[in-house]
């Protein structure tokens, strides 16, 4: 996916490449931090800015606001209501904050929506999509779905993103 590519594309600014660490209730607002500092003002102005987030600087970004982490943020948790708490996660100074389910650990990448692309070869020879009633096979009201295509992922401007964690070979 994205990482992958941006782990081997040379024109990714060395300055955009926040070297990680392993994030904890603890560290993760200064880390955090870190990507927002990183982020080109252009891209910290658009419409749609977002960081896209591993599940565990997710979680620990929930800790860490509900008052269980340390930098000052208290020990019994938001309102005194202790870690049985739901916290609106939506921003980190000014930018949206979005788990991306598939990222590796302790690995974060901020640029704009629409800066990102998923695409699929729907028109090849080797593509295929059928429905398959199960009525006349089981007798069940249910149906199934074969696809088979190909698919992949890609970003318009690399100048406009910001990695953490994410090792890039190539600078």
């Amino acid at each position: 996916g994205f990482e992958s590519l941006l782990a081997v594309d040379a024109d990714l600014p060395a300055a955009q490449e926040v070297t990680g660490t392993t994030v904890t209730a603890s560290n993760v607002i200064d880390e955090l931090g870190k990507v927002v500092d990183a982020i080109p003002t252009a891209v910290y102005t658009q419409e749609g800015a977002h960081i896209y987030v591993a599940v565990n600087v997710w979680k620990a970004y929930k800790r860490a606001l509900g008052g269980f982490g340390t930098s000052g943020l208290g020990a019994a948790g938001f309102d005194g209501k202790g870690n049985n708490q739901d916290i609106n996660l939506e921003y980190f100074d000014g930018i949206k904050v979005v788990p991306a389910f598939g990222m590796s650990d302790n690995t974060m990448i901020a640029s704009y929506r629409d800066n990102f692309y998923f695409g699929t070869g729907l028109i090849a020879d080797h593509n295929e999509v059928k429905v398959i009633d199960m009525a006349d096979i089981d007798g069940s009201k249910n149906v199934r779905f074969i696809m088979r295509y190909t698919a992949g992922v890609q970003y318009s401007n690399v100048e406009d993103i910001v990695t953490y964690g994410i090792v890039n070979a190539v600078n």
